[in-house]
């Protein structure tokens, strides 16, 4: 009876990983600093179409309350008058 022998199982260590230099950040412009841009001009598009929707419709609003305000009057004179029999 004869006996094998089994290989070793050889571990073999992980390379380590490679050091990254440390890199300077990219210098940032200020927060508040302007450059027009498509997105620019799409946000002043949007903000102009809301404004404009918002005015039209206080103006419906106060073509509906004028006519409101002729029918009441209307009914109130209406009703002032003496009945004639």
């Amino acid at each position: 009876m004869a006996t094998t022998k089994s290989k070793a199982t050889v571990k073999t260590a992980k390379a380590a990983p490679k050091k990254q230099s440390k890199k300077t950040a990219a210098i940032q412009p200020s927060f508040f600093t302007f450059k027009f841009t498509y997105q620019t001009a799409y946000w002043l598009i949007l903000c102009a179409l809301v404004l404009a929707l918002g005015i039209w419709v206080i103006d419906l609003n106060v073509k509906v309350q004028k006519i409101y305000d002729q029918i009441d009057m209307n009914n109130t004179i209406q009703y002032m008058q003496p009945y004639k029999k």
